[in-house]
């Protein structure tokens, strides 16, 4: 090779979430929630359910303080004095509040770097402790990421040098063109069916994604996020007998929100939506109208994927390089598959055989990923419950309200090629949907669709080279009255700042011995006088 080559290099800026650090940790709250005066005692609890709501993450020297609410609804039966005078076993629904506080511990994290945290709710419990009051504990799961938004420069190409002498890297990266989250309130309105009786009180009201009902599509520094939210009421009906049935409606609500991502293109980019669904509230608007106001939150990142062949290191007398430490998530591959799983719910021993099934439900408890070759295996447990109308003779008794309740598992191994056992995974299980078949009077047969979102990642930390230093320097002659200083001629993309560093000296010598205005100021071709006691660079 030509030992007089000019040595250049080729550099691109990215911008990258660097990793500072993250952690899983779950926690068990425990609080008593009392009946508010204007509702009756409990005879029984039939459910407890719980959401996690109103999330705040602020970041602290050293970590993350994480705090919110945990929604609590309890639905259950009435004690009543009388039941021949007033309405049999009458459902009731009251609310409550579990507040939350935590730091997790994130060495290296401070104020103004960015968090990303999902708090779930992995089991709820609740336990009758008077008929005043319930005694709920729930356990949550709380994942927080620290990452730090960096324009990162990074070296793709040398020439000048031997190719042996370079050490390079390739990185699949991606490129974070911005993200966004919002609140917003999606209304609507659902019709009581001709074959189901008028409503008289509503108990409660939920709301879920429909299945594969979210779709995006980016825009001009926006991404437009459309979907569909199942929506279920539970209510008491209106009847002549005055023996208040429970029965449960249903309906449907699309949304369509446009979020801004300023500088997303419709060009090779992607996108990642989540849509949470925080609070739904019902009103009667007549005997056979709820009105349905669900608040949904929506994230959105859009992302351009990248692959970089990055230089890590130069092994020569012949230039400095200057390092800087990446730590970054280098994507291996995502998937998202469905899963139909079919088990019984049977009654237990003393329970009032089934004559109506009234509603079911499923929620996901504390799934877990672990990383194989070849894929990711997904496992966890479903619990699932039913709420049902008793068949009970005695006419004090009219329709009583029963619940069952059964946890089962369920896995499943998700294929992503590249995937190797000492690589991260993120996972997201959701519950699509949830129908039942009544198998005979005492077993309800549960056929529940879940979601798995697995995204499979390798934790990447190497020194990569952002930027080169030439050490040889291009002298002319010794300075005329000064023997001690040599004639340096300033070249394309030099600063004091890089000439400093070339002779081992520094910029304020420089600007000193050159009488310079201004140090931001030099103009190629000039020729500055830089001391020959101090150089020592090689080459």
């Amino acid at each position: 090779m030509d030992e007089n080559r000019a040595i250049n290099f080729k550099e691109e800026t990215v911008r990258v979430e660097y990793v500072i650090g993250e952690d899983i940790i779950r926690e068990s709250i425990t609080d008593d929630l009392t009946v508010p005066e204007q509702k009756p005692d409990i005879e029984r609890v039939l459910e407890v359910t719980a959401e996690v709501n109103a999330t705040d993450a602020t970041i602290e020297e050293g970590g993350v303080d994480v705090s919110g609410e945990i929604d609590i609804g309890i639905l259950y039966v009435a004690d009543i004095a009388d039941p021949y005078i007033e309405p049999a076993q009458p459902v009731h629904f009251f609310e409550g509040i579990i507040n939350f506080d935590n730091f997790v511990d994130i060495p290296d994290a401070e104020p103004g770097m960015h968090v990303i945290t999902d708090v779930q709710v992995v089991r709820v419990n609740g336990e009758m402790i008077d008929e005043r009051t319930v005694r709920v504990t729930v356990t949550i799961r709380k994942f927080v990421k620290v990452v730090e938004f960096r324009q990162v420069t990074v070296i793709t190409e040398v020439t000048g040098l031997d190719d042996a002498i370079i050490e390079e890297e390739l990185l699949r990266l991606e490129d974070v063109v911005g993200e966004n989250t919002i609140q917003t309130i999606v209304a609507g309105t659902i019709d009581v069916p001709e074959v189901k009786p008028p409503i008289e009180r509503i108990l409660r009201a939920q709301a879920d994604l429909v299945d594969d009902s979210v779709e995006s599509e980016i825009t001009d520094d926006a991404v437009i996020v459309d979907g569909e939210l199942d929506v279920g009421v539970v209510y008491v009906a209106e009847t002549d007998a005055g023996d208040q049935p429970v029965h449960f409606v249903e309906g449907a609500i699309d949304f369509s929100q446009v979020i801004d991502i300023p500088g997303a293109i419709d060009d090779d980019m992607s996108d990642f939506v989540d849509v949470t669904v925080k609070r739904v509230t019902a009103t009667r608007v007549d005997e056979d109208t709820v009105k349905v106001e669900v608040v949904i939150e929506i994230f959105v990142k859009v992302t351009e994927p990248i692959q970089v062949t990055v230089v890590t290191d130069i092994q020569s007398d012949k230039v400095k390089v200057e390092q800087e430490l990446l730590r970054v998530e280098e994507v291996i591959g995502e998937d998202t598959i469905s899963e139909t799983i079919t088990n019984e719910l049977e009654l237990l021993p003393g329970d009032p055989d089934i004559e109506q099934v009234i509603e079911v439900n499923a929620n996901i408890l504390d799934p877990t990923a672990n990383v194989e070759e070849g894929g990711v295996l997904v496992e966890g447990q479903i619990e699932g419950n039913a709420l049902y109308v008793g068949d009970v003779d005695d006419p004090g008794f009219q329709q009583p309200v029963f619940f069952v309740s059964d946890v089962f598992d369920f896995e499943n191994f998700v294929q992503i090629t590249g995937a190797e056992p000492d690589m991260g995974a993120f996972t997201n299980v959701t519950v699509k949907r949830v129908r039942y078949n009544l198998l005979d009077s005492r077993a309800i047969e549960l056929i529940v669709t879940i979601t798995k979102f697995v995204k499979v990642v390798q934790f990447v930390q190497t020194d990569i080279v952002t930027d080169i230093v030439v050490v040889s320097p291009v002298v002319d002659k010794d300075c005329p009255d000064r023997p001690s200083f040599v004639v340096y001629v300033v070249q394309p993309g030099d600063t004091l700042f890089k000439i400093a560093q070339r002779f081992n000296t520094t910029v304020d010598a420089i600007v000193e011995q050159n009488d310079i205005e201004n140090p931001d100021v030099i103009e190629v071709g000039q020729k500055l006088c830089i001391p020959k006691g101090i150089i020592g660079a090689k080459g």
